[in-house]
């Protein structure tokens, strides 16, 4: 299939409609029909033919909806992408994986559809049987037929259309799927029910920007030089817009996330400059206002830390610490410069060694309900800690923030010091928080935990992060007592976790690696690349259960060589570590050695393996969530490694989660040649 097209508007010109849609193979000559005359834009392919008895033709006059909207199926052949049926490009395509399959539109608030016209490769011409056209949002079949082409019905409002093959001659090849929103038709009234016409290909049309917005939109997002409030989106509520949806929509237990966007109004553009940011930033994220928090793009062009720490630099035992007064406490590279320590040593010396202390009053400062902080835009960074989302005590909820996304910022660490005073995790989701979605963020060399979940947090997304030398990723539950934590769930997919080849036989990296530390919850993990993680990956305890599906791991064969590893010894119980109770299922997950590049050498061993009773998270998902993983998960392989290469971390491209992503295989086309940076 080549395209799934949908225009705004076109003409039907029926010379003599016949009682079945079907239309006739043996031409009659008849007046070459004239297109109605529009005021839409283009796409605008005419015919050059003439239509015969009962055979309608379609003259467009409107604007294909397909064109910037999003897309997704049930599989893709090899050489085929979902994408390629909107692009205006009738050389590229979609197939399914076998004979019948599903190819879907989807736009990010609902748009009005009367017909669409289904155009095949012409090598594939005809080879498409029997079909379905279903409205996704509540399964309703809008019409039936046999054939692809042209298919008009009553208008209906929706959030996706699909186009089911059923059946078929030969592989199906869809180049364009369009979609119309209302349609006319000239000559006698047609027979009842969906008209099937085939139509000649279109001529190629320039795919526009997505709907939301526009190009403006699209400028805000993508163009360093046009600042949050220079476009031409200058309400806060149209503005948020724009970045929620470009953004996408998470999938998994964290699906129902939307952070400080209100769909209904009210949300609130929050843009931090480099006066004093983590004040701005405190004030920011201690509102349950719908708050979408960004980072001037002038003031943060460069690479800026941000130090939540600096908002207790008045305390006066912080400053005894440090020896120092407020404006040394605020620049850590002052200080050192100031105690004759080296810049190498500087970090390390400042906040593990001098700052080393429970009794200081810097903690993670809380973030409520209602918030994004979106670090698109901007290169501004977070040192050594970050936030806490909801907030506990002795095991017991004191504060549920629910409704939070962080997306897009970056975590650098000092280094990773067990059990340090000031607890610094980066991300902590705890107190029963939920509704969570914590997205394509970096995370280096981290204090603590990268993200954590602790008491009875739950429905919580972890995707399209980039980890590297974190030594303990992710906790699950901090204390085998609590029962609170039975009711943690998270997802984690598309993930990349690296260990840097200088650190591979490191023994600090060869402790437990946390992704995660589990005790009663349940996680679900998938499509997941791990570099260099030689042993313990995860430990299921205290009755956790974890899916762990279509991931793989690639350790650097001379790497290995050097440490007497086999590629046996990472199988069975040498990537996971099971106690009191824990459950585990590894379905079609995998690990190869690789060179340097993360790239894979000879053939894989499979890590599969099951103790205990585990369920299928995915049920757990709603339909959105499990058709769209459906339609974008990939087997181990090179294609996986590549698409989360290039996704992965802050400053990837823009994945299959927003309608915004390119097709599948130009961002598999664009990964860097490594994973290690």
């Amino acid at each position: 299939m080549a395209e799934f097209e949908t225009y705004a508007g076109f003409t039907v010109v029926t010379p003599t409609p016949t009682p079945t849609p079907t239309p006739t193979p043996t031409p009659t000559a008849t007046a070459t029909p004239t297109p109605t005359p529009s005021d839409a834009p283009p796409p605008t392919p005419t015919p050059d033919v003439t239509p015969t008895p009962g055979d309608g033709s379609v003259l467009n006059n409107g604007e294909n909806l397909s064109i910037g909207a999003g897309s997704d199926g049930s599989s893709k052949a090899s050489g085929s992408s979902y994408g390629n049926v909107r692009d205006g490009d009738l050389s590229s395509f979609w197939s399914p994986s076998g004979s019948t399959g599903r190819i879907s539109i989807k736009w990010g608030g609902g748009e009005t559809v009367a017909a669409v016209n289904i155009i095949e490769t012409p090598d594939a011409a005809g080879n498409i049987g029997a079909w379905q056209l279903v409205n996704n949002d509540n399964d309703n079949v809008l019409a039936s037929g046999n054939g692809a082409g042209v298919v008009t019905f009553n208008a209906v409002t929706l959030n996706k259309l699909n186009f089911v093959i059923q059946s078929a001659s030969g592989t199906p090849k869809i180049a364009e799927f369009e979609t119309y929103a209302d349609f006319t038709t000239g000559g006698p009234t047609p027979s009842p029910g969906p008209t099937i016409i085939p139509t000649p290909l279109p001529s190629p049309v320039t795919p526009t920007s997505p709907p939301i917005n526009g190009g403006d939109c699209e400028d805000l997002i993508n163009d360093p030089n046009v600042n949050w409030r220079e476009s031409n989106l200058q309400s806060d509520q149209a503005i948020v817009e724009c970045l929620s949806q470009s953004l996408g929509t998470p999938v998994g237990f964290g699906e129902n996330a939307t952070g400080g966007f209100n769909p209904g109004g009210g949300s609130n553009l929050v843009i931090i400059t480099d006066d004093n940011p983590e004040e701005q930033l405190l004030a920011a994220v201690s509102s349950t206002n719908h708050n979408w928090i960004v980072f001037d793009k002038d003031d943060f062009r460069n690479d800026t830390a941000i130090s939540m720490h600096r908002l207790d630099c008045s305390s006066s035992a912080v400053q005894s610490a440090l020896d120092a007064n407020e404006n040394l406490c605020r620049d850590p590279f002052a200080w050192c410069s100031s105690k004759g320590v080296s810049s190498s040593d500087c970090l390390e010396e400042f906040y593990n060694e001098r700052l080393n202390d429970s009794d200081l009053p810097i903690r993670n400062q809380l973030i409520d309900s209602n918030t994004t902080i979106d670090g698109r835009g901007a290169n501004a960074y977070f040192l050594f800690n970050g936030f806490k989302i909801g907030a506990d005590s002795s095991g017991a909820s004191t504060h549920v923030s629910t409704n939070v996304i962080v997306t897009n910022m970056e975590f650098r660490g000092a280094g990773h010091i067990e059990d340090h005073g000031l607890d610094p995790d980066m991300l902590r989701v705890t107190g029963e928080s939920h509704d969570v979605w914590i997205h394509q963020n970096t995370f280096s060399t981290t204090g603590d935990a990268a993200f954590d979940l602790k008491v009875g947090a739950y429905d919580t997304t972890i995707s399209f992060n980039k980890l590297i030398n974190v030594k303990r990723a992710s906790l699950h539950g901090s204390s085998d007592s609590r029962t609170i934590n039975a009711q943690i769930t998270s997802t984690m997919h598309n993930n990349l976790f690296v260990t840097l080849d200088d650190d591979y036989g490191s023994s600090t990296f060869n402790a437990l690696r946390r992704i995660p530390l589990l005790r009663r919850g349940q996680t679900h993990l998938w499509n997941n690349v791990f570099y260099n993680y030689r042993k313990d990956i995860a430990s299921v305890r205290v009755e956790g259960r974890l899916l762990f599906e279509d991931n793989m791991v690639v350790n650097n064969q001379e790497e290995a060589e050097d440490k007497s590893d086999e590629l046996s010894d990472f199988t069975g119980d040498g990537l996971f570590v099971l106690q009191s109770g824990g459950q585990i299922r590894v379905n079609d997950s995998d690990v190869w050695f690789a060179d340097s590049n993360c790239n894979p050498i000879g053939s894989p061993a499979s890590l599969d393996q099951s103790s205990g009773s585990v369920p299928d998270m995915n049920n757990a998902y709603n339909s959105a969530s499990r058709n769209t993983i459906s339609s974008n998960r990939f087997d181990p392989g090179n294609n996986l490694l590549d698409y989360v290469k290039a996704t992965a971390g802050k400053g990837g491209a823009t994945p299959w989660v927003s309608s915004y992503a390119d097709s599948e295989s130009d961002i598999i086309a664009s990964a860097p040649s490594s994973c290690q940076p």
